[in-house]
């Protein structure tokens, strides 16, 4: 089957760009497997903190920690992103893969919830490296007035994917909660496979020649054991290899954000979008199990159904929305549509009389209209800001700011949620929004916002 109709079928019929080269077609096709099978991994950790809050009865400082760990995760970016810089992200990816993404089958090991949140701390921390990672297979994978649609087709097969897994694990969740152990640990062979396939988008780039967009030439290459490479990114044994490594990253990530003023100021006010959604981390769980009294199915229905519907049928088009505006002003729209999701949470715990399910679902679905486009921003502005440079480097940049926010936004939520309401949570949410949205419209109209900058 051609690449063009497995895309179609995965994305609803979503059209693929024509004119692409048999290579960008036979990458099209890898990197589509590697979405679908990360998709199966995706459902699970979505539901992970309804299954703490839920089925191993996770207090509200247990799900928020949960929740700080997952944000904290991508501060290791600030060590990888340089590590990575001009080399081979294949044995990276791979070493990460095996360390989180099977290695989320030890959960069932044990139904204590401090064993639940270190495993998924696991997870998380191999998904910040993956992600810096694939940025750069990206840009040299697709040439520039097809990136953005084709990543945006991709999303939206991880995200079908997700949607089906979410309902359907809901169900199973609901007939055996306790044997989440099983379940997750399948997706996580199943998230090990999608990074395999990523892997070798890089290997056939690597044996292929006239990358469009290819990253810059690597200072060296990796002959040696990939796994030993991959444990001594440096290629140097020993504490000061490591010392050093993060020194240079530090010192990247300096250098980044004093010399970019255009994108520091956007990352400055995607931290803001990133403070209101982490915000929300610890009160969305809890706000769905005890307040709405939502079972399994309920959950897998409004983050599944509801809340992946947008992300599979939106992204070809946003892509090319966001090929046409740049980052900046697609940001403005993106976050105002997504303050819909908090406002809507709001009127569903805070109006008795309120179709309070239906509004919950409605709010899923803002959320994931909203996030299909977040989730291209956040993966693409790397690039786009970089221009020739590695955009790993830039991802590190942009990972890090991540878990810095991480380390405190979820403790807004558990502090708000102190006040015995949560409502105080979803309208801090929403002002943080539209304030993220206004911000950005400020950059925008200083004129920092080509389309594109290659």
């Amino acid at each position: 089957m051609m690449p063009s109709r497995i895309a179609r079928a995965l994305t609803l019929g979503s059209p693929v760009p024509a004119g692409l080269s048999p290579r960008e077609r036979g990458l099209l096709r890898l990197h589509l497997l590697s979405s679908v099978f990360s998709g199966f991994l995706m459902a699970c950790i979505n539901l992970s903190d309804a299954t703490l809050a839920k089925t191993l009865n996770g207090s509200a400082f247990q799900v928020t920690l949960l929740g700080l760990l997952a944000g904290l995760s991508y501060i290791g970016a600030l060590f990888w992103g340089e590590a990575m810089r001009g080399r081979r992200k294949a044995p990276f990816i791979l070493v990460f893969a095996m360390i989180g993404r099977l290695g989320i089958g030890l959960l069932g090991l044990s139904q204590d919830p401090n064993w639940f949140i270190l495993v998924m701390a696991l997870v998380w921390v191999s998904d910040s490296l993956i992600v810096t990672a694939q940025v750069s297979i990206i840009r040299r994978a697709y040439a520039p007035e097809h990136r953005n649609t084709l990543f945006g087709l991709t999303i939206s097969a991880t995200t079908l994917v997700r949607l089906v897994t979410m309902v359907a694990l809901g169900r199973l969740l609901d007939w055996n909660e306790h044997a989440y152990g099983l379940y997750f640990g399948a997706g996580g062979l199943a998230g090990f496979a999608g990074a395999w396939f990523l892997a070798r988008m890089e290997r056939r780039l690597d044996r292929a020649a006239g990358d469009p967009g290819a990253d810059p030439p690597p200072r060296r290459v990796m002959r040696s054991d990939p796994v030993a490479d991959a444990y001594r990114p440096m290629g140097q044994p020993g504490l000061g290899a490591t010392m050093r490594s993060v020194r240079e990253s530090i010192a990247l990530v300096r250098r980044i954000v004093r010399q970019d003023a255009t994108f520091r100021t956007f990352e400055r006010n995607f931290f803001l979008y990133g403070v209101a959604f982490l915000s929300l981390t610890p009160v969305v769980p809890l706000f769905l199990v005890h307040d709405m009294k939502m079972d399994y199915t309920q959950i897998g229905l409004a983050k599944g159904l509801m809340g992946q519907a947008g992300m599979i049928l939106l992204p070809p088009i946003l892509g090319r929305t966001m090929e046409r505006l740049g980052p900046v002003r697609f940001c403005v729209g993106v976050f105002a549509f997504l303050a819909l999701f908090p406002l809507l949470l709001f009127a569903a715990g805070a109006f008795p009389g309120a179709p309070a399910i239906p509004l919950v679902y409605a709010a899923f679905a803002c959320f994931g209209a909203g996030m299909a486009g977040v989730s291209l921003a956040w993966h693409m502005s790397s690039i786009h800001f970089a221009r020739d440079e590695d955009p790993s480097s830039y991802q590190a940049v942009h990972n890090v700011l991540t878990g810095i926010r991480g380390g405190f936004a979820p403790l807004i939520g558990l502090a708000l949620i102190q006040t015995g309401s949560k409502m105080p949570a979803f309208l801090a949410s929403a002002a943080l929004l539209l304030g993220a949205s206004l911000l950005m419209h400020r950059l925008a109209r200083r004129g920092a916002h080509p389309a594109s900058r290659r």
